[in-house]
């Protein structure tokens, strides 16, 4: 919510989408397509996330941002909050430190 091209967040969607899902997406919420970077996006059975978007001709593929991955913020995140409950005691705060670590400003 707090990203400025965030109009709307959908609480639970799943990871797997559905046909019924993705219907909802299309039909209630006015989503016009689904996009994901061009990293490949796999479900536990090896299947493609994003096949029936795709098929539906509702997917758009963006280039991979190199260096910037969302996996990586949230990983670091809970490592913060992770630290944070281990020792409350830190002069600096355990956030600003993970965030700051090999990335300069």
């Amino acid at each position: 919510r707090a990203v400025k091209w965030v109009h709307d967040v959908i609480p639970d969607a799943p990871y797997a989408i559905t046909e019924d899902f993705m219907n909802k997406l299309f039909n209630e919420y006015n989503i016009d397509y689904i996009i994901h970077d061009d990293d490949p996006c796999l479900l536990p059975d090896g299947t493609d996330a994003y096949a029936l978007a795709k098929k539906a001709g509702r997917y758009k593929q963006i280039k991979r941002t190199e260096g910037v991955s969302t996996t990586d913020i949230v990983g670091r995140m809970l490592l913060c909050v992770r630290e944070r409950s281990a020792s409350d005691s830190h002069n600096h705060s355990s956030l600003q430190r993970q965030f700051s670590h090999g990335h300069g400003q």
